[in-house]
């Protein structure tokens, strides 16, 4: 026989056999890893991959589970021809988003509502928000010295809360936002949880604050059909007007939902940027150099912002480092191969968002806050398509965050008011992470004095 019959013959025997499953454990019966996991997700993660390499496996909330991290497995994370995102979050995160929104819709329906979605977050609707969202953060700055020692974090919820309703909804600062604040911050508590609904428990509380804010959601949809004005969601129902698509009041207002939480997450990041600046007075300085060069005063502009390299370095860097959750989820269409082991299909796959940037990333000193990293010499996000992914990876068609920019935009903002005419003093504290709550918390909220410069 021929020996390349004999070669072909090997290749076929050698394809039939199926790859291992990934390393790791079942755990107790029925609970699986559940406990351990939903005590601290982040460090359950981390642990693991520290143990395993960028996958592992596990029984999470009843499901197999496996987990993914770094680059290389997030080019497999975001292919649809094996991952899908239909039936991928808990049951118990689903019923907090309180529907099928964007993040777990696949295929030509995720096509068309993302399209609806992106019309929010276009460089039209940018340049609209950004006088509002100076406004806001200069406001919430006025007020912060008169305040005394606060605890910034809980101000900086208010803020990031403000700054949606205004731009993506229209609702000016009041009463009502105070009232959607607390309602998300009881939400978001929700999702590091059991999810035991009985009453007094955090879950129950969680689903309660969503049905209370999904009520005035669809009041705002409902009155953004009748008069539309120029916030975000004006926008994607004059889209789906243009373009004959369906946008019924539930799903306008359970896509306003999952962009309200995800706006209001980045408060972490606006209280990243007071500490790493802080802790770091040299990339304080050159930053505070750029903004009186470029930015001295006067009303901000998506052009101006363009012109400071510097402060986006900075923002990157924070949002590269700052945990906010700690993995996106996805479900197997087909087996997931990587590094030599095999999910099955309808496995549960998380992505670890966090281990990415970090521990398993392409960084040089990953751990190290280093904004100079991003520069054009060094431009260590390059080395991989997905080595900078804070916001999900792939094209913004994708799943992709649709308010990347947004969030960037915000942060760099922010930033500029800070530098220009403020400072603040960060008194000893607990800065231990409380990683019970999503995002996680210094258990102290940060607390600080802030002055306005004369």
């Amino acid at each position: 026989m021929h020996p390349l019959c004999n070669l072909w013959r090997i290749v076929i025997y050698m394809s039939s056999i199926e790859s291992p499953l990934p390393p790791g454990q079942d755990g107790l019966p029925l609970l699986g890893e559940t406990l351990t996991f939903a005590k601290n997700p982040f460090r359950f993660i981390e642990e693991r991959l520290a143990r395993h390499g960028r996958i592992f496996r596990s029984n999470v909330l009843g499901r197999k589970t496996a987990v993914v991290s770094g680059p290389e497995a997030a080019g497999h994370f975001i292919d649809p021809n094996v991952i899908m995102r239909e039936g991928a979050m808990p049951p118990h995160v689903q019923e907090l988003f309180g529907g099928r929104s964007l993040p777990l819709l696949d295929g030509e329906v995720h096509a068309t509502r993302k399209k609806l979605v992106n019309q929010a977050f276009n460089r039209a609707a940018m340049a609209a928000y950004l006088p509002i969202v100076e406004q806001t953060v200069e406001r919430a700055f006025r007020a912060w010295p008169a305040a005394g020692e606060m605890r910034w974090l809980d101000e900086l919820k208010r803020l990031a809360i403000e700054v949606i309703c205004a731009t993506v909804m229209g609702m000016p600062p009041g009463d009502e936002t105070d009232r959607l604040r607390q309602d998300y911050g009881i939400l978001t508590d929700g999702f590091a949880t059991l999810p035991i609904n009985i009453p007094g428990t955090r879950y129950r509380k969680a689903l309660q604050a969503r049905d209370r804010i999904l009520e005035v959601l669809r009041r705002l949809v409902r009155e953004r059909r009748q008069t539309p004005t120029d916030d975000g969601l004006s926008r994607m129902l004059a889209a789906a007007v243009s373009s004959g698509a369906t946008l019924s009041d539930d799903d306008a207002a359970l896509e306003l939902h999952h962009i309200v939480i995800a706006g209001f997450i980045v408060y972490p990041e606006l209280g990243s940027i007071v500490q790493q600046l802080a802790a770091h007075p040299d990339v304080r300085e050159k930053l505070a150099a750029e903004i009186a060069a470029k930015a001295p005063s006067g009303p901000l502009s998506l052009e101006t912002l363009m012109t400071m390299p510097y402060l986006l370095q900075v923002v990157n860097e924070v949002k590269r480092l700052c945990p906010i959750v700690a993995a996106v989820f996805g479900k197997t269409k087909a087996p997931l191969e990587f590094d030599g082991v095999s999910v099955p299909a309808g496995w549960m796959v998380m992505w670890a968002v966090t281990p990415s940037h970090i521990a398993q990333s392409h960084y040089t000193n990953p751990t190290a806050f280093d904004p100079d990293r991003f520069s054009p010499e060094r431009a260590e996000e390059k080395r991989h398509e997905h080595a900078f992914s804070p916001q999900g990876a792939g094209p913004a068609t994708g799943h992709r965050c649709p308010g990347l920019d947004f969030a960037t935009y915000i942060m760099e903002i922010f930033a500029v008011v800070l530098l220009r005419g403020y400072t603040w003093q960060i008194p000893p504290q607990n800065f231990e992470m409380d990683y019970s709550k999503t995002p996680p918390e210094p258990k102290d909220a940060l607390r600080a004095r802030v002055s306005a410069i004369s």
